[in-house]
């Protein structure tokens, strides 16, 4: 710099520019005669080259650029900045008072330190953010690419698209999104604002914390949730839920399409639905109100009752310790073994087969018998 100066002020194969008629001063630029010419302000110490224009001090601008009473920053094709401090600007990036930030590609930055920002990215007074491909951010530590978008998050780190407001510790992917949401993993365009979840294709969570969802699925403020293929809980813990499940309960597995309430401990496979229910086991559309401990198979139905096995559409009430197969019905019975359509009220340790029909204690009955009483054995239609 000083062999230049003294190479300008010499007047060595240099031609000094003048100043304007009106200023009546001498001039405080020189410019060497090579092409393109470089131009020095000797009382300013910047370098300016092809159009370039400044005010401020120990800045290098080239093509174009322009900066304010801005210090040490080097702006190239068409630059901007005010009076930011230690930038670096190509390709037309524009800054305010921003420092040690890198930009590239039309960038914009306001008060912002330390970022880098490429392809048109925008930030505000965020700090430490890395950006491209259009991406804004107004946060601190952030990482963004592909048009993601995010106000005063920290540490997130967002792709195609993704939108966080003030976030921490999130990666998204994808067009996902999160509002205040904490260390939450989000791939293809999966929305949530909770914490430790980690979300794919589509899923939706509110406040849930350390949610696995999957395809589309969806949980409000649940717990400890695993959910795939669409599934849905609403503050529910624990869960695993598959095939467009949905629950609200605690520790439920769920499979195609299944449905519970606040259950818990149910095991709820094909189409399955029960209420309140705790322990149950469902199969095949079967359907539980608050009864515990009951397996059901085939389309059957029960109500509250506990301990029951129904098979193939078979339908209880309240009963207990009931089995139950082929379309067989009872109602509160207790310790019944119905079979082919069989039908009991109240009975208690009744075992029947084929269309047999008893409200009695102890029958036997097969073969469309029908009784009442007590200890009997009927066989072919017979009646007691």
């Amino acid at each position: 710099m000083s062999s230049l100066v003294a190479a300008l002020a010499g007047g060595v194969g240099v031609a000094s520019a003048t100043a304007a008629p009106q200023a009546q001063a001498p001039s405080q630029i020189l410019c060497t005669q090579s092409l393109p010419p470089t131009c020095i302000d000797t009382a300013t110490g910047n370098i300016v080259q092809q159009g370039a224009q400044t005010g401020g001090t120990g800045n290098v601008l080239q093509q174009g650029a322009q900066t304010g009473r801005g210090t040490g920053n080097v702006l190239q094709q068409g630059a901007q900045t005010g009076q930011g401090t230690g930038n670096v600007l190509q390709q037309g990036a524009q800054t305010g008072r921003g420092t040690g930030n890198v930009l590239q590609q039309g960038a914009q930055t306001g008060q912002g330190t330390g970022n880098v920002l490429q392809q048109g990215a925008q930030t505000g007074q965020g700090t430490g953010n890395v950006l491209q491909q259009g991406a804004q951010t107004g946060g601190t530590g952030n990482v963004l690419q592909q048009g993601a978008q995010t106000g005063r998050g920290t540490g997130n780190v967002l792709q195609q698209g993704a939108q966080t407001g003030q976030g921490t510790g999130n990666v998204l992917q994808q067009g996902a999104q999160t509002g205040r949401g904490t260390g939450n993993v989000l791939q293809q365009g999966a929305q949530t604002g909770g914490t430790g979840n980690v979300l794919q294709q589509g899923a939706q969570t509110g406040r849930g914390t350390g949610n696995v969802l999957q395809q589309g699925a969806q949980t409000g403020q649940g717990t400890g949730n695993v959910l795939q293929q669409g599934a849905q809980t609403g503050r529910g813990t624990g869960n695993v839920l598959q095939q467009g499940a949905q629950t609200g309960g605690t520790g439920n597995v769920l499979q195609q399409g299944a449905q519970t309430g606040r259950g818990t401990g149910n095991v709820l496979q094909q189409g399955a639905q029960t209420g309140q229910g705790t322990g149950n086991v469902l199969q095949q559309g079967a359907q539980t109100g608050q009864g515990t401990g009951n397996v059901l198979q085939q389309g059957a139905q029960t109500g509250q009752g506990t301990g029951n096995v129904l098979q193939q559409g078979a339908q209880t009430g309240q009963g207990t310790g009931n089995v139950l197969q082929q379309g067989a019905q009872t109602g509160q019975g207790t310790g019944n073994v119905l079979q082919q359509g069989a039908q009991t009220g109240q009975g208690t340790g009744n075992v029947l087969q084929q269309g047999a029909q008893t409200g009695g204690f102890g029958d036997v009955l097969q073969q469309g018998a029908q009784t009442g009483g007590f200890g009997d054995v009927l066989q072919q239609g017979a009646q007691t």
